[in-house]
């Protein structure tokens, strides 16, 4: 048994001291000693720790406490009384000290280079692929790891790895920032490597580039215009020109492909390579860099960003998928390099960048392209910070983002309400959080001196996706960015 008393706060962690002066049991037949019992569960740290301590009555005993790293919520109980996480009490009875939290991270993989603009795609056997790579001019690298966050192969590349995207086999297809398009067999040999055709290829530091796979098995990879690909052979099955594009391809229902060429022009492609419709932004200077999402009501969300003249054009566009028709048009006010997302009352969801007097934020839209409401992320850095991060809605009925903050945000997708939030110790984050049927979710990141990069598995209470038309980045854990 230990004694307890004076806690002395210029100790480096909670050292524990007595109070006053103890009688000798044998000067005081009144003298009477208590039991104080602490429970410290693995998220908590401080003193006194887990164990049965003797104090003499009366005694002062000083607590404190902190939650470690990878836990959070950490509540102390005083008997059936909770208590602040540092304090005192008086021994005038027998007293039981919990401290409780709840873990966070299940477990989290480090890599050399920032996990940078990609999003996890997750095959039938629960592995995770993702890449890295700080910028487009980085060497980067291609990443397997098990659903225990233990590595099962990576392959080193000359350029940074967007997010990838997987098919009906389980091969893999992921794009780099120099347009270069490589598929690999799950056991991480290369399949082969597209293209193997000569065109212009300045490596390209923005937008986010993945192919996007038909219900058929055709992978569209934007390069040149964009090219329908057969997955086997390699063989280019159509190439349908134009200038080189920064976004992503994403596919509708009846399997037209819609994609932004030249970062203006809006184009709607027939599965047969011929063109169905084509149109533009409101204004020349607006550009677009994101995945279109595609609902089940008959209309494309697009999101563009544009500065002119000293005025912000940047806006959300819903275009009508029969004829490209603008249905309505939101001016977002800031620039936007998530991709929108789509709830299941129709709702669109889009989060925007900051500027030096605008912080970033999460706003909601009604179908009809009216604002309901907006959630503001705060400031934690001297710079402004962004979210790159496009939302995830879950089937919980909360939306998941990370941001430059370095926090996972758990935003209420009725109200925009914060539900909560948990720090990722992560400086930057852009990729987008991935949801599994069992509650774990999966968001990469980057930190420290030298960027480094990280995936960490998240615990929560959300039993996967909202049964939505487009509930997160390209529309499901494969990254397949088809509304099959």
């Amino acid at each position: 048994m230990k004694t307890i008393g004076f806690f002395i706060s210029a100790v480096v962690f909670f050292g524990l001291v007595h109070t006053g002066c103890k009688k000798d049991k044998n000067e005081d037949h009144d003298y009477i000693e208590y039991t104080l019992t602490v429970k410290v569960d693995n998220g908590a740290d401080g003193a006194p720790r887990t164990g049965s301590y003797q104090n003499p009555a009366g005694d002062l005993v000083n607590y404190g406490y902190r939650v470690l790293d990878d836990y959070t919520d950490m509540v102390v109980m005083l008997g059936t009384d909770t208590v602040p996480y540092k304090g005192s009490f008086i021994m005038d009875g027998n007293k039981t000290l919990t401290v409780t939290s709840k873990q966070m991270v299940l477990w989290k993989y480090q890599t050399e280079k920032a996990v940078y603009y990609s999003t996890p795609a997750i095959g039938d056997d629960g592995t995770l692929y993702f890449g890295t790579g700080m910028g487009g001019t980085s060497n980067g690298a291609f990443f397997a790891i098990s659903g225990d966050g233990t590595l099962k192969w990576s392959f080193a590349g000359q350029y940074s790895f967007f997010s990838p995207v997987i098919d009906a086999t389980g091969h893999i297809y992921v794009q780099d920032f120099g347009y270069n398009c490589y598929a690999f067999y799950p056991d991480g040999q290369l399949k082969w490597k597209f293209p193997n055709i000569p065109f212009p290829r300045l490596v390209e530091n923005v937008g986010q580039r993945c192919p996007a796979i038909s219900e058929d098995g055709t992978i569209y990879i934007c390069a040149d215009g964009l090219y329908a690909v057969s997955p086997a052979t390699m063989e280019i099955l159509w190439h349908f020109p134009g200038s080189k594009t920064k976004s992503s391809p994403a596919i509708g229902p009846d399997k037209t492909i819609y994609v932004v060429f030249g970062q203006d022009k809006v184009k709607a492609i027939n599965p047969d390579g011929s063109l169905k419709w084509e149109n533009r932004f409101d204004n020349p200077w607006e550009m677009s860099f994101v995945t279109p999402a595609i609902d089940d009501r008959g209309f494309v969300y697009i999101a563009s960003e544009a500065f002119y003249e000293g005025q912000d054009y940047s806006a959300l566009y819903a275009f009508r998928q029969d004829n490209g028709e603008i249905q309505w048009k939101y001016p977002v006010g800031l620039f936007v390099r998530a991709s929108p997302v789509i709830g299941t009352d129709h709702s669109v969801y889009i989060a925007t960048k900051a500027t030096e007097t605008n912080t970033a934020r999460l706003i909601c839209l009604s179908p009809e392209g009216v604002k309901r409401w907006e959630y503001v992320v705060e400031n934690v850095h001297v710079t402004p910070d962004d979210i790159y991060s496009t939302p995830t809605l879950g089937a919980d009925g909360l939306i998941y983002f990370g941001a430059e903050t370095g926090f996972l945000y758990a935003v209420r997708a009725s109200d925009g309400v914060l539900a909560w939030k948990f720090d990722l110790k992560m400086t930057v984050n852009w990729s987008s959080p991935v949801i599994l049927e069992n509650g774990t979710l999966y968001i990469g990141g980057m930190g420290g001196t030298y960027f480094e990069g990280y995936i960490r598995a998240i615990k929560t209470g959300c039993p996967g996706y909202a049964a939505s038309p487009w509930p997160r980045f390209r529309h499901d854990n494969k990254n397949s960015g088809a509304s099959n």
